[in-house]
């Protein structure tokens, strides 16, 4: 339910190329083709059986099998990365070496979705880490817009309307 939140921030910030890492199955990227289908595609998925079903649902757009500590891509690759739900399996030791990723794939713009806590590296939430990702952005030199997700916006999960944010950064 919150994909629409993210087809709003994608329509505001009008990317020419996307790559979403952690990408599974390609939900959201088929979103994006259906409702900006002039959009390049790119995703990167660990697990290989669901990178081989993306590139079944999304012909045209470009798949790799890869992780987020080391992307496969040469610097600002995108004008838009989006990590939806895939950071929190970062640990803390690792999230600044994923962030950097991050900002080194992407020329203009970061939609991370994700679990907010006031601590930097990150604190356990259930079985996935936490973190300001606000203030990890910051440091690399984005201007950041943090939208908590609302009831409304993620109906039937209790921990996504508690903890939830979608951040927008702009470098």
């Amino acid at each position: 339910p919150h994909r629409k939140l993210i087809l709003d921030q994608v329509a505001k910030l009008k990317p020419n190329r996307v790559l979403e890492i952690g990408c599974n199955t390609g939900a959201n990227l088929i979103r994006i083709k259906e409702a900006f289908p002039n959009i390049g595609l790119t995703g990167v998925e660990i697990n290989e059986r669901c990178a081989y079903l993306a590139r079944q649902y999304l012909p045209g757009a470009f798949i790799k099998i890869g992780d987020y500590h080391s992307l496969p891509f040469v610097d600002n690759y995108v004008d838009l990365v989006l990590a939806d739900a895939v950071l929190m399996y970062s640990n803390p030791e690792e999230i600044d070496k994923a962030m950097a990723e991050v900002d080194r794939i992407s020329s203009k713009y970061v939609i991370i979705v994700d679990r907010f806590d006031k601590s930097e590296k990150g604190v356990r939430s259930g079985h996935v880490w936490a973190r300001n990702y606000p203030k990890l952005l910051r440091k690399l030199g984005y201007k950041v817009k943090k939208i908590k997700i609302n009831p409304e916006d993620w109906p039937h999960s209790i921990g996504w309307q508690k903890h939830g944010v979608i951040v927008v950064a702009k470098k």
